[in-house]
């Protein structure tokens, strides 16, 4: 597995992006919360009121960053030759013909033929908070499992049918003989940059 400075540029087609509707809320959420100080921050300007505005200012800048790297970033792009994880820290560049299984047991999970397991952030196994009933088990054995939703479940049976399609449409012999077999991660350093100035920030906050 090669590390480059950047990944190659997809050759796919896009076919949809993944990121679950919990991070979205609480992302969008935290960025509110800074909109918020944000605004009280400029009423506070305005006013004349310039004593005590640094942790403020650092703290708006700290939720939202926060916000960003943690919950609105990470996501999978499904493509018709591929797969990229874009979580935390890093992406990841999974081309099908790499891929030897793809599973859910913790969260979407693209198995190489290298032996590397490479995890989705951005989509999670499913939570069950509640038991499960006899009539849910019998439910979920005979609904159609696409329809899982943005789960580890759900997106690899998405997964599995843009492999089969891709495997049907002749994609071994032309990754082959392009030699587009290898899987590709570099480090986000936006995001890396972000992290650390939203930490260094929320740290003066604290101590303002």
């Amino acid at each position: 597995m090669s590390a480059p400075s950047t990944l190659p540029p997809p050759t796919g087609d896009l076919v949809r992006v993944y990121r679950t509707l919990p991070a979205r809320i609480v992302g969008w959420g935290m960025v509110a919360v800074a909109g918020v100080f944000a605004t009280l921050t400029v009423v506070d300007l305005v006013s004349g009121s310039h004593r005590g505005l640094a942790w403020p200012a650092a703290l708006v800048v700290a939720l939202a960053g926060l916000a960003w790297v943690l919950f609105l970033r990470p996501h999978v792009q499904l493509r018709t030759d591929g797969v990229v994880l874009a979580n935390l820290v890093s992406d990841t560049r999974v081309p099908f013909a790499a891929v030897e299984e793809v599973t859910d047991r913790w969260a979407l999970e693209l198995n190489d033929r290298q032996g590397h397991r490479h995890s989705a952030w951005a989509v999670p196994v499913r939570r069950e908070w509640v038991r499960r009933r006899a009539v849910d088990d019998f439910a979920e054995t005979t609904r159609h499992r696409g329809s899982a939703g943005t789960t580890a479940q759900g997106v690899a049976d998405e997964v599995h049918r843009a492999l089969q399609r891709w495997r049907l449409d002749g994609g071994e012999a032309r990754a082959h003989e392009q030699g587009t077999d290898v899987v590709t991660r570099r480090p986000a350093w936006s995001a890396l940059v972000v992290l650390v100035l939203a930490l260094v920030l929320l740290v003066v906050a604290l101590l303002s």
